[in-house]
């Protein structure tokens, strides 16, 4: 994942659709779901950070414009974040490369989870009142989230800071 930095997470705190009751450092963007820890076999952690531990890649933008309000409620945009989805490609590759378990292995499209109950008050376009959200992400984590206990088990941190190619 990607985790906005404390000055963004404040921002996107502020926002009157975002769900108070959870705390801003839970604040992400998923950039490769991997598998179910509590499922897989105990040799598949290890191997996934091993594999992390020789990965490099050049860090990237991430810049949302929109709330929308799907399933939940999330922070979106219309630019199709072509550096974000060429470090997912190029995280794949990498791990599919170095033979890391990735049994889910899906790269979904970046957005944050701003409120995971929804509230139907539909689309709306940042920058008039508020400006558009983003940062630089130049590190990753491996993190475990504990479904349905709004926690997350931090496994390590690799700074971006390689050549994406």
């Amino acid at each position: 994942m990607a985790k906005p930095p404390p000055e963004v997470q404040a921002a996107i705190a502020a926002l009157p659709r975002n769900d108070r009751g959870r705390g801003p450092e839970l604040l992400h963007v998923t950039l490769i779901s991997l598998y179910d820890l509590h499922y897989a076999p105990p040799e598949w952690l290890p191997a996934t950070i091993a594999a992390l531990d020789s990965f490099a890649a050049a860090p990237f933008a991430l810049r949302f414009d929109r709330i929308e309000n799907r399933k939940a409620v999330t922070l979106r945009t219309r630019d199709p974040l072509a550096g974000a989805r060429a470090f997912q490609k190029v995280l794949v590759n990498h791990l599919l490369r170095e033979k890391a378990p990735i049994m889910d292995g899906t790269t979904p499209e970046p957005h944050i989870t701003i409120n995971y109950r929804g509230d139907r008050l539909g689309s709306e376009t940042l920058g008039k009142k508020t400006p558009p959200i983003g940062w630089t992400v130049d590190e990753i984590i491996l993190m475990e989230s504990i479904v349905g206990k709004t926690t997350h088990v931090e496994h390590g941190r690799w700074p971006l800071c390689g050549d994406a190619g």
